[in-house]
Order: C-alpha cells, then sequence, then structure tokens
C-alpha cells in the first residue's frame, strides 16, 4: 500500500460488510434446481465461480442467453426475505467506528438496487455512518461504477487517497479505473487474487 493519507473509505455492502454469501448461494441454487440445472456444491465453488458482470456468474452455471433476465429475476424475488436473516461480519460495526474514530470518511456503494439496499441495511442501524449510501437503478447490469465515480467527481477527493473495500472483481476494476487503493476482503462472495488482501475486518484500521 502506499503510504500516502487515506481521506474516504468506500465500503462495498453485500458480503463485505454483510455476511450473506451462504445465503446467496442456497438462493441461487434454488433457482438452479428449478431450472434443472446442477447446485452449486459448496462455499468455495461459489466463491470460485461468481463474478461480475453478473451474466459471466449465470453463465458459468448454465443460464445464458434469454433465459438470464428470468432466471435473475427470480433470484432477486427470492433473495429478500432471506437475507433479511444475514448478520454483519464480525468486527464489521467497530471497523466502521473505528475508521470514523481516526476522521477519515466513509461512503458505501452496491451494486444493489437503492430501495432494497436501504431495506438491507435498515435492521443493522448502520446508515448514519456513512457520508453517502450509493446503490444502483438497474439489477439486471448490477454495477454501481457511475454511481462511485460521480461520488468522486463531486466531492472533489483525489482518488489516490480513497480506499475502496470489497469482495469482487467489480469492485477491484472500479478502483483500478478511479485510480483509487483497493483491499479485498476474502470473507464474501468471491475468490480473488488481489495485492492487498484481509481476511478480517479489523484488519482495515492497519492499512489506514
Amino acid at each position: 500500500m502506499s503510504d500516502r493519507a487515506i481521506d474516504v473509505v468506500c465500503w462495498d455492502w453485500n458480503g463485505t460488510l454483510l455476511d450473506d454469501a451462504e445465503i446467496c448461494l442456497r438462493t441461487m441454487n434454488d433457482v438452479l434446481v428449478r431450472r434443472g440445472r446442477d447446485p452449486i456444491g459448496s462455499i468455495a465453488a461459489y466463491r470460485t465461480r461468481f463474478c461480475f458482470p453478473i451474466r459471466d456468474f449465470y453463465a458459468s452455471v448454465g443460464i445464458d442467453g434469454a433465459e438470464f433476465p428470468d432466471a435473475a429475476d427470480e433470484y432477486l424475488a427470492l433473495l429478500p426475505d432471506r437475507i433479511a436473516a444475514a448478520r454483519l461480519h464480525v468486527d464489521a460495526l467497530s471497523t466502521v467506528a473505528g475508521i470514523a474514530d481516526r476522521g477519515v470518511r466513509q461512503v458505501l456503494a452496491s451494486a444493489t438496487l437503492s430501495d432494497v439496499l436501504a431495506d438491507q441495511m435498515r435492521p443493522h442501524a448502520l446508515a448514519d455512518s456513512f457520508e453517502d449510501v450509493l446503490g444502483i437503478g438497474d439489477a439486471h447490469a448490477a454495477s454501481k461504477d457511475a454511481v462511485i465515480a460521480e461520488w468522486v467527481h463531486d466531492s472533489g477527493v483525489e482518488p489516490e487517497r480513497i480506499l475502496l473495500i470489497g469482495d469482487t472483481n467489480h469492485d477491484q476494476e472500479i478502483a483500478e479505473r478511479l485510480g483509487a487503493r483497493f483491499v479485498h476482503f476474502a470473507g464474501g462472495h468471491q475468490h480473488l487474487d488481489a495485492p492487498d488482501r484481509i481476511g478480517a475486518l479489523s484488519e482495515l484500521l492497519d492499512v489506514i
């Protein structure tokens, strides 16, 4: 990591702060079985396959082309009631609080529809911890690239003073395009070979 100070931490939500990978795996397997496909056998196999664009992930498990939108809608219809049971990762609250204590600004960005994101966050009393909460408008596209880039432009913060913490290749690619710093959280949705990698959220305090 660079020795330059970090002014802003940009958090991913699903998989990074919210521990929902196992729930998402079970939901995806229900969709696959209903459609005559083999389920994904383990969380390790899920993390190996999961990726963005989300269409590529679906294609990797045998759902492609015209079938994708209906399958994605089916998944998204099943998920809300299930994800309500998800808890935050260990040390999520204390890490967010520790970063705030150091005077570092924090925002949250997610490849989740804005109203769905608000519903997912509500039980965890975290929304007030962030300067902004950024969601998306198209569930099938599932990209938060534009909303983060717009926030960075409007904020006037130099990208190299922003640290993006996430669990997927999408997070890493956004950071690279922006010129921001990136830390991969290994306990989320995707196995990713990243230069800077943590296994527990509390380790982020040593990076800042």
